[in-house]
């Protein structure tokens, strides 16, 4: 029983991570319904960029933490502006946009390789290394911190979306950007909002990664198992996306603890086949028309 809530809050610490870059992937496809699969790129930029803050600029971690969450908002607004938004205006499939998305992601990744290069770099940060003791399950402090951060940003993005006009206007854009539109909503503004958004979830998610194992240039492969939270949860989903991010890391430490940690990938991509076979539209996510 106590392997169980071990690796349940182990679970819940990676499913936080998840969850806070799922949110970015559903953000972008419920508005412009197209998967930015540049997000992982952006993930380890910022990732990156708190490293470097720490470590060159000796900015303590909350303020490079900061830093990082400003860069990956300047990354993310600076793909959009340049890449995304010339291609929405000529009214370039969907296709095309998800191209344009790896193309950026590959581009990013191998020129982070060739002027960092490949080394693993631990985060610069000094937890304190003896866990804390709960009703005899072992919970480290960095599981702890990353749990209450991805929660902190969980809802207060929840209480950007609910509470305030541009919230509304997002959540506007999401059910149908055409109508959005005709009504007034600037669509171009919502978008730098959007990528503003997954921009510092990203970064959020990439430091935490960081200091729980270490930074290099491909971390944001990781971004391929927020992907597959969307998924689960219902692409275009927020609560999907929360609620997915949630699982697949519970179900991937529940595998790694009483099976192996050689069949987590295994279990993660069986499970999304899954759901893609039985739940089309995923645990919370609803049949909606194609946008045109």
């Amino acid at each position: 029983m106590v392997l169980f809530f071990q690796q349940l809050v182990t679970g819940l610490s990676i499913g936080g991570i998840y969850a806070l870059l799922a949110v970015g992937y559903a953000l972008i496809y419920s508005i412009f319904n197209f998967t930015n699969f540049a997000f992982g790129s952006l993930m380890m930029a910022g990732a990156f960029a708190g490293y470097f803050a720490i470590t060159a600029m000796h900015l303590p971690i909350i303020l490079g933490l900061l830093f990082s969450i400003i860069f990956g908002i300047a990354a993310s607004v600076f793909v959009e502006l340049t890449a995304y938004r010339p291609l929405r205006q000529k009214k370039a499939s969907r296709l095309f946009l998800m191209i344009t998305a790896m193309g950026i992601n590959i581009f990013i990744t191998n020129l982070a390789t060739v002027l960092l290069g490949a080394n693993l770099r631990p985060f610069p940060v000094e937890l304190p290394a003896k866990p804390l003791d709960i009703a005899s399950v072992a919970v480290g402090q960095l599981d702890i911190a990353s749990m209450a951060v991805s929660l902190i940003s969980l809802l207060a993005l929840w209480t950007f979306l609910q509470k305030t006009k541009p919230g509304l206007a997002v959540r506007a854009s999401a059910l149908d950007t055409a109508t959005a539109g005709m009504m007034g909503i600037n669509v171009n503004r919502i978008s730098l909002i959007v990528f503003l958004i997954s921009g510092a979830t990203a970064s959020v998610a990439g430091i935490f990664f960081g200091m729980k194992y270490t930074v290099y240039p491909t971390l944001g492969v990781i971004a391929q198992k927020a992907f597959i939270s969307s998924v689960i949860g219902g692409m275009g989903s927020l609560p999907g996306a929360v609620v997915g991010g949630i699982v697949l890391g519970v179900i991937e430490t529940m595998v790694a603890g009483y099976i192996s940690s050689t069949y987590r990938d295994l279990f993660a991509y069986s499970l999304m086949i899954l759901i893609l076979l039985f739940l089309p539209n995923g645990l919370l996510g609803r049949q909606v028309q194609e946008k045109l």
